[in-house]
């Protein structure tokens, strides 16, 4: 019941923005915002560049919402947005300085331990679950940016293969041999790496 109360409501405040109302669009920015700063955050990888792709993928979705067609839910619409618009960042950055755990500022771990759901891992100490994170990064930095996104949303996002394939435009068994790919090509770096 009120899943369905906030879907008329969201609806309600897209029609308004797409009538030119700011004050609307600032409702669905609110909603939004970490939704979009932890999927820049996890593709890109680049914690002093995520603010300002944030900004501009919600600058994108301000300057098209008037296209937005209610066929797909809002945030598959806005997903896509932002993971064209990480891809084009990604291929402009041939040459990325990759950035470890450990590299980061006390704020930037800060942004990282906070923007994932808490998973078990184990019995881990502090400084093992800080080398695992660190070659966990390592890996994805490594990654193609296709297999990125689709690890990054599968596994760090927590969707379904069905609301990848929807937010990708792909059909459900595309998402499964990309992931499947993508977590061989994963263990295959690791293997090279070891």
């Amino acid at each position: 019941m009120e899943s369905e109360a906030q879907d008329r409501q969201e609806v309600e405040w897209i029609e308004r923005a797409q009538d030119g109302e700011a004050e609307a669009f600032g409702l669905l920015v609110e909603r939004y915002h970490r939704k979009v700063f932890s999927l820049v955050f996890h593709i890109v990888r680049q914690p002093d560049d995520v603010e300002d792709l944030s900004q501009e993928i919600f600058l994108k979705v301000f300057r098209a919402i008037r296209s937005y067609n209610f066929r797909a839910p809002f945030r598959a619409w806005l997903s896509r947005i932002a993971i064209n618009h990480c891809y084009d960042f990604l291929r402009r950055q041939k040459a990325s300085k990759v950035n470890y755990y450990w590299q980061l500022t006390e704020e930037g771990r800060r942004k990282v331990d906070t923007s994932q759901e808490p998973r078990a891992l184990g019995r881990l100490n502090i400084e093992e679950e800080a080398s695992l994170k660190d070659l966990v990064w390592k890996l994805l930095d490594r990654a193609p940016p296709e297999d990125r996104v689709v690890l990054v949303m599968k596994e760090m996002q927590s969707l379904s293969v069905e609301e990848i394939a929807e937010i990708l435009n792909w059909s459900r068994s595309k998402v499964k041999v990309r992931l499947h790919r993508a977590r061989k090509r994963m263990l295959a770096d690791l293997k090279r790496w070891r």
